[in-house]
């Protein structure tokens, strides 16, 4: 190998060192940026998310202070359970023996099938509901 050679590969390294550092610092200063802005917007969204849970505090509060709160304990400090006062049963259950059902003979008259009610097409349509008849 030649001293020109040499020389020639010693430089086309050099400036391969070179463009790789400087592509190194680009890549650096372009991460910082990007670091920054994400700080920037995640600040931001941390003070959105403050502002709403103070007005859900503040909402609350009103709540209970006006009076329109729709939580009954609250609202009626005298409502308690209808469970609370039941009586006790100090003797055990006696145990539950279901009676065999009783065998329908045939004497006994059987049901007529229902008839379905007749449609009136002239009902109001507020009116048609089938949970009315």
């Amino acid at each position: 190998m030649s001293v020109d050679e040499t020389s020639a590969m010693k430089t086309a390294l050099d400036g391969l060192v070179r463009e790789q550092a400087e592509r190194r610092g680009l890549r650096d200063k372009k991460a910082d940026e990007i670091k920054a802005s994400a700080q920037e917007v995640m600040t931001k969204q941390v003070m959105t998310a403050q502002r709403y849970v103070e007005h859900r505090r503040e909402l609350g509060e009103r709540k209970t202070k006006s009076g329109w709160s729709t939580d009954r304990s609250h609202a009626e400090p005298g409502n308690a359970s209808a469970f609370d006062d039941a009586p006790t049963f100090d003797e055990p259950a006696a145990s539950f023996t279901p009676e065999p059902p009783a065998r329908a003979g045939r004497d006994a008259p059987r049901r007529a099938p229902r008839r379905p009610a007749p449609v009136d097409d002239e009902d109001d349509a507020f009116l048609n509901n089938r949970w009315r008849e």
